[in-house]
C-alpha cells in the first residue's frame, strides 16, 4: 500500500499536466489557466536559453576575437531577467512549483484549509494587481518622456518601454490565473479547499 511522500496532508484531486492542473470544476477555465501558464513558460524558457547562448557568444568574442559584444549585459538585465522572473512566476504559481511546507497545512480541518487557500489567493491577486498597476505607470511614463539609451552607447538604443511593458503584461496574465482560482474557490463547496490541486505523490 502506497504512502504519500511528497506534499503530506494534501488530498487535492487535480490531474497534473505540463503547465498546471485539470479538475472537474470548470474545466474550460482550467484550460485557459494552463494556456496562459504555457505561454508564460515558453517566454521564460526562451529567455533562459538566450541568456546562456549570449553568455557563450560573449566568452568566445572576448577570448578569441578580443571584441566583446558590450550590449549583452544590458539586454540580459533589462529583457531576459525580467522575462524569466515575471513570466516564470505565473507558471510557477499555476504548477505549484514554489517551495512550500505543507505539513502544517495538512493538520488543519478542511474548512480552515479552504480559508487559508482563499487568503493566499487574495494576497497573490492583490500583489499581481499592484505589480500590473505599477508596471503600467512605469511604462506610460517611459513612453511620455521618450526614455531610451542614448545613441552611441555600448547598449542597444531601444526605447525603455519595450522592456518595462513586460511587467504589466506578465502581472496581468498572473492576475487572470489567480482570479480564476479565487472564483472557483468561492463558488464551490465550503466543505474543503477546491483549488488545492496537488494530490501528493505515492511510493
Amino acid at each position: 500500500m502506497g504512502s504519500i511522500i511528497v506534499h503530506p496532508g494534501r488530498h487535492g484531486t487535480g490531474e497534473r499536466t505540463t503547465f498546471g492542473f485539470i479538475t472537474d470544476d470548470y474545466p474550460l477555465l482550467h484550460k485557459l489557466q494552463n494556456g496562459i501558464s504555457g505561454v508564460c513558460a515558453v517566454i521564460a524558457a526562451v529567455a533562459v536559453a538566450l541568456s546562456g547562448i549570449l553568455t557563450l557568444i560573449e566568452v568566445v568574442m572576448r577570448s578569441f576575437f578580443k571584441s566583446p559584444l558590450g550590449w549583452n549585459i544590458g539586454f540580459a538585465e533589462r529583457y531576459l531577467m525580467i522575462a524569466i522572473a515575471f513570466f516564470g512566476v505565473v507558471t510557477a504559481y499555476r504548477t505549484g512549483a514554489h517551495i512550500a511546507v505543507a505539513t502544517l497545512f495538512g493538520k488543519f480541518p478542511p474548512v480552515a484549509q479552504k480559508l487559508l487557500i482563499l487568503m493566499a489567493e487574495a494576497i497573490c491577486a492583490v500583489t499581481f494587481a499592484l505589480l500590473m498597476w505599477a508596471g503600467i505607470q512605469s511604462t506610460s511614463f517611459s513612453i511620455s518622456i521618450n526614455e531610451q539609451i542614448p545613441p552611441g552607447m555600448a547598449e542597444l538604443a531601444w526605447p525603455s518601454w519595450t522592456w518595462r511593458v513586460m511587467v504589466p503584461i506578465a502581472s496581468g496574465l498572473g492576475l487572470i490565473v489567480v482570479l480564476i482560482d479565487l472564483f472557483r474557490e468561492l463558488t464551490t463547496s465550503w466543505t474543503a479547499a477546491h483549488t488545492d490541486y496537488e494530490p501528493g505523490e505515492e511510493s
